[in-house]
């Protein structure tokens, strides 16, 4: 269930309680007993959509940035999916699906042969009518041994696609897949034209048609006037600005330069609530910061060392003064208590520094000096995180040091670099846990940033995929999330909610779970006031 909130917020920081507390009657806002402003959305969900306007929008990226959904790495690439191209299905606040260019689906007995029934009469930006060969393109992309897609994982059960007619294709598995439809809704399996590959200039389906892309700096588009969507890309104008320094990113957005902004600094929160009409937008999902412990070269082949990182972490530091309470602790697992298949009965990692020299000398060691990456591209202020986590390790005979990577270039110099022994992530969550899984923790995802490998992991993996009953499916990601916790080469800190913020003009918001900026479909879904 999504708790997020809106909060709009009325006027200056410079305020007393008291003055606080008399303005905000007399505007009509209710506070709770901690005297926190609750939500005010009635007067954005109440409006009726208008058209116009330009919004603008700052954006973590890099020079690297690419418009294609297969190989994007970052903040821009996912954002730019959701501007400029549509998905089979959509993923919605709650973490259900809806049809987006499939109007519908169907699995045949067994869900190793689905059906999906793609919507006519849609077109790309190029006048081109989408059709089931277009499908089959965009699908195909992610698949086989040369693939670099993000997706190739996701993809990997496909054996065969075929169109049965213009507007219906058939996909055959090599395994059941009872949640194959979810995996359609990524960014990564955005639809575009049949063989299509200039990517500087992309075309797609979606609400808006890109018009400019200055890698790592700006990117630009306009409404797509053929846009099939009813009530949505109210806009007639999106710009993307590339604001990766944490401080410049507020400036823009309290100077009026930007309208929207993502990944907002939880340390920041205070002070964007003292800026006059900025709306701070917080949503509760599935999104945990991550430390990869190199699994295949260097000290961390010895799950001794693995286990001292993990006891050498203080969570709960790093949520109070870090988070400021806007988030969870992390428990070396990517799944939150929200999923349904969260394992409770996994008991909390604690802040042990003796356990951590403990599984020192099990490895034969007195003392570990390791070096740990960190980037603004990850999180914000992510190297003075790991100053938290270096604090707290020493205490335990590890020697962190924190190197602050440069923003520009980490996605692809730094990060699944097997040269270097430990790096900072940060993962969205997905809306099942197959999901997650598949691209983070198979042996073979792409996407496997710790290198970590267990056969029994990748046996489940795939039998829980297919398995329907849900008590035996249950079972299988119990255990999986146990051997990820006891075994893996992830040190997970915490579970981090959506910070968002916008400015004054910005109209229909609402939280998500699944993303930043309303799932990252905040450009089709956002309006404009005045």
């Amino acid at each position: 269930m999504n708790k997020g909130k809106i909060t709009v917020m009325p006027g200056s920081g410079a305020m007393s309680r008291r003055g606080f507390m008399s303005t905000s009657a007399a505007l009509g806002l209710a506070l709770g007993a901690g005297g926190s402003l609750l939500p005010r959305t009635a007067r954005a969900q109440s409006q009726t959509p208008v058209k116009g306007g330009k919004l603008r929008a700052g954006i973590l990226g890099a020079t690297s940035n690419t418009n294609d959904p297969a190989l994007r790495q970052d903040e821009f690439g996912v954002m730019a999916a959701y501007t400029t191209f549509n998905h089979l299905v959509e993923l919605k606040a709650d973490k259900t699906i809806e049809p987006e260019l499939a109007e519908s689906w169907e699995a045949k007995p067994g869900a190793t042969e689905w059906v999906f029934n793609l919507r006519k009469g849609v077109e790309f930006h190029n006048g081109k009518t989408l059709d089931a060969n277009d499908v089959i393109y965009s699908i195909n992309r992610h698949r086989g041994e040369a693939s670099q897609s993000g997706a190739k994982s996701l993809m990997a059960g496909i054996t065969d696609i075929k169109a049965l007619d213009s507007h219906q294709i058939l996909i055959t598995l090599d395994s059941p897949n009872a949640d194959l439809p979810f995996n359609f809704s990524g960014d990564h399996l955005a639809i575009s034209p049949a063989e299509y590959e200039d990517w500087m200039k992309p075309v797609g389906t979606g609400g808006y048609v890109q018009t400019s892309f200055e890698p790592g700096v700006r990117a630009t588009w306009t409404r797509n006037p053929n846009y099939w969507k009813e009530g949505r890309a109210h806009v007639d104008e999106v710009e993307f600005l590339v604001l990766n320094d944490p401080q410049a990113r507020l400036a823009a957005l309290q100077s009026g330069q930007i309208d929207a902004l993502g990944l907002v600094d939880p340390g920041a929160v205070d002070l964007l609530r003292g800026i006059p009409g900025v709306q701070v937008v917080n949503s509760a999902g599935g999104q945990f910061w991550s430390y990869a412990l190199n699994c295949k070269k260097g000290p961390f082949t010895d799950p001794n060392l693995r286990m001292a990182m993990k006891y050498g972490l203080d969570r709960q530091k790093i949520l109070d003064l870090v988070l400021r309470g806007n988030g969870a602790l992390g428990n070396d697992q990517p799944l939150p208590k929200t999923d349904p298949f969260f394992n409770p009965e996994i008991a909390q990692r604690p802040y042990d520094p003796d356990q951590a020299l403990h599984y020192l000398r099990k490895a034969g060691m007195e003392s570990l000096s390791i070096k740990l990456d960190t980037s603004d591209a990850t999180f914000a202020n992510s190297a003075n995180v790991g100053q938290i986590y270096a604090q707290g390790a020493k205490k335990g005979g590890i020697n962190l040091e924190v190197v602050r990577q440069p923003a520009d270039g980490y996605w692809d110099q730094v990060w699944l670099n097997v040269d270097h022994p430990m790096t900072t992530g940060v993962w969205m969550g997905r809306p099942t846990a197959d999901m997650i899984m598949s691209m983070v923790y198979a042996s073979k995802a792409p996407w496997n940033e710790a290198f970590w490998g267990n056969a029994r992991f990748d046996e489940l993996l795939i039998s829980a995929r297919g398995e329907l009953d849900q008590a035996k499916r249950k079972a299988m990601y119990w255990e999986m999330q146990s051997l990820i916790h006891e075994d893996g080469g992830h040190v997970v800190p915490v579970f981090a909610d959506f910070i968002d913020a916008y400015g004054p003009r910005v109209r229909g918001l609402e939280p998500s779970p699944s993303w930043y900026l309303m799932g990252a479909r905040f450009t089709e879904r956002v309006w404009l006031d005045g």
